[in-house]
């Protein structure tokens, strides 16, 4: 290539990517703070979507055991919002311009749609479990993230905050699972007198 045909490419180059600027095409540059800031906003309309859509799923439930693990985690997410709302505000995050988290407005489409597709009864109660435990993966995802994130960043008391929600978590990630095994028990017993 002559240094008359480089220059050229190079200027065709540059006017390209003014025009992607112009037209509100071209990156932002990110860095880890604001890295933090999207997942804090996408983690706190996770969680309160989740505030909305738990009472559903409480009354959903037949299992006794189920619904009260659902309503206590019910408690613990309003916490949790709190929780957020505290941890976004010492970081002088605004609140109020948060996108909706899509990943969680599907997981409780999902949820929805397993109570509109189950009877009442131990294999609905299973589906939701299953359904309950996607969730609680995503949360406990978006929290490890967001507790390295405030880890590597130096923000201890921001790490600590957010670690204690990703304890309650993982915990009512393994209630639930114990709790599945009876339920999981009841719904083969059901599907073999049924025969």
């Amino acid at each position: 290539m002559t240094a008359k045909t480089q220059t050229a490419a190079e200027e065709r180059k540059t006017q390209n990517g003014n025009r992607k600027e112009e037209n509100g095409n071209a990156k932002q540059k990110k860095d880890l703070h604001s890295l933090l800031e999207t997942g804090l906003k996408d983690v706190l309309s996770a969680e309160r979507q989740l505030v909305q859509a738990l009472p559903e799923v409480a009354q959903a439930a037949d299992n006794e055991e189920l619904e009260e693990a659902v309503n206590t985690h019910l408690e613990q997410t309003k916490k949790h919002v709190a929780r957020l709302e505290k941890v976004m505000e010492r970081l002088g995050i605004s609140k109020t311009e948060e996108e909706k988290c899509a990943a969680m407005e599907g997981l409780i489409e999902e949820g929805r749609k397993i109570i509109r597709e189950f009877e009442r009864g131990a294999v609905r109660d299973s589906a939701l479990i299953i359904g309950a435990q996607r969730i609680e993966h995503y949360e406990i995802a978006a929290y490890g993230s967001l507790c390295e994130l405030a880890d590597v960043l130096g923000e201890d008391k921001i790490h600590d905050l957010l670690g204690r929600t990703l304890d309650e978590e993982e915990e009512t990630d393994q209630i639930l699972s114990d709790i599945a095994q009876s339920v999981n028990d009841e719904a083969v017993e059901l599907s073999q007198q049924q025969m």
